[in-house]
């Protein structure tokens, strides 16, 4: 499991590259590529197979909303969920058959966490952003679609608080006007928690802005706090990606309460007093009795476990439960690693483990797993009985089988 070999992409890989040479990690500058994507059916069918698995596995998971012009519609939402998609069916037809208008539209976030190919596909594109030492995405990536047919953006000319990085995937084109400079009087602009500012007064203001038509490949990148608004031209959808900010104040504090001392202290109350906020909060900081380590060593541990986490996810979500495989390989099946450093051995406060795919296994202690971490690097296939024997020599025949197919019921190894 050590030659490499290449993999079909459907991404202009020098253009990608260049790209995230130029703007990372802060995406400063709006930039167009035309056909970054070179085969954009491939990466639509991902999507609806995703959506697919989502709608018919577990719909009150999927994070969809359904949109109107200038309306989050509530039953349009209820609809579109009790309403799977069909076999063979793809989103931009779903939308169609479900909503009752033409501007009507769909967005739905964590897309990627329905679908371990369609997770590849944009871990091999953010895998290009992190730089080991220099800068990381710790507060991870979302991958969410947008699906529409006709009319404005439904919330107006607006500007998000992040970066958005748009790949048009079509099958109609879509038209994107950007505002370098804020040109809007505060007269005409409504405050929104989620969107900044907004303003529904669009046309006016076409004149002063930067224009882009977007065909099916076409790649966009809007900074943060730079206005804009699309208009659809047909029926399209497209992938974005939005490279979350540093949160370090949720990130510490979730550290810190996973680091707590543990046990059998009772669950707060649904509805608990301050008081009993307090004496937990004051919990956070006491040394568990047997511990050797300080709270900072502890809270610098977990912090370091949620990265190492993101980081074999490839900084996306983990795989939902109903994108896994439901069964084993057939026997002699080849496999092949899921990403580079899809596995990572490390110590936890409960003790040795791997961290697979965003999910923590408890593993034997005294074992080495250097050997296995170096393999996720590799793309030369493999079968489950030699992913079993390339595993540390502490285990038996047993144990390796059962935690090779571990491994593969986490998404770590998947079908060539």
């Amino acid at each position: 499991m050590s030659s490499q070999t290449s993999r079909t992409t459907t991404v202009d890989t020098q253009k990608w590259k260049a790209f995230v040479a130029a703007q990372a990690p802060d995406f400063t500058g709006t930039s167009f590529l035309s056909a970054l994507v070179t085969d954009p059916g491939h990466v639509s069918r991902l999507i609806d197979d995703s959506l697919r698995t989502a709608t018919r596995s577990a719909p009150g998971d999927l994070r969809l909303r359904a949109l109107r012009p200038g309306a989050f519609d509530y039953m349009l939402t209820k609809r579109f969920i009790e309403s799977p998609l069909a076999p063979g069916e793809s989103a931009v037809e779903w939308r169609a058959r479900t909503a009752d208008s033409r501007e009507a539209c769909l967005a739905v976030n964590d897309i990627s966490a329905w679908s371990l190919p369609l997770a590849e596909w944009v871990a091999a594109l953010v895998r290009e952003i992190p730089s080991e030492g220099i800068h990381e995405l710790p507060s991870g990536t979302d991958v969410y679609t947008f699906v529409a047919d006709s009319g404005w953006t439904p919330f107006g000319i607006h500007k998000d608080s992040e970066p958005s990085l748009i790949f048009h995937l079509g099958p109609a084109p879509k038209e994107v006007w950007v505002w370098q400079e804020n040109p809007f009087d505060a007269s005409g602009i409504t405050p929104s928690p989620s969107f900044g500012h907004i303003t529904f007064d669009i046309e006016p203001h076409l004149a002063s802005a930067e224009h882009h038509l977007l065909q099916p490949g076409d790649f966009l990148c809007i900074p943060k706090d730079t206005y804009h608004v699309f208009r659809n031209l047909g029926p399209s959808a497209f992938l974005g990606l939005t490279l979350y900010p540093v949160k370090s104040r949720s990130l510490i504090t979730e550290a810190l309460w996973r680091s707590a001392p543990g046990g059998g202290e009772p669950a707060p109350a649904a509805y608990p007093t301050g008081r009993e906020i307090a004496d937990r909060a004051h919990a956070l900081f006491e040394q568990p009795a047997g511990s050797a380590a300080p709270l900072a060593d502890r809270v610098r541990d977990e912090l370091a476990l949620g990265q190492l986490r993101l980081r074999t996810t490839g900084y996306l979500s983990r795989p939902h439960p109903a994108a896994l495989p439901a069964d084993g390989p057939a026997d002699g099946a080849p496999l092949r690693w899921a990403h580079p450093g899809v596995v990572a051995a490390t110590r936890t406060g409960s003790g040795p483990a791997l961290v697979v795919r965003g999910r923590t296994l408890p593993v034997p202690d005294g074992l080495d797993f250097t050997a296995v971490e170096r393999a996720t690097h590799s793309e030369r296939p493999f079968t489950l009985a030699e992913l079993a024997a390339a595993l540390p020599d502490g285990l038996d025949d047993a144990s390796r089988t059962a935690l090779a197919r571990k491994l593969h019921a986490l998404g770590a190894v998947t079908a060539p």
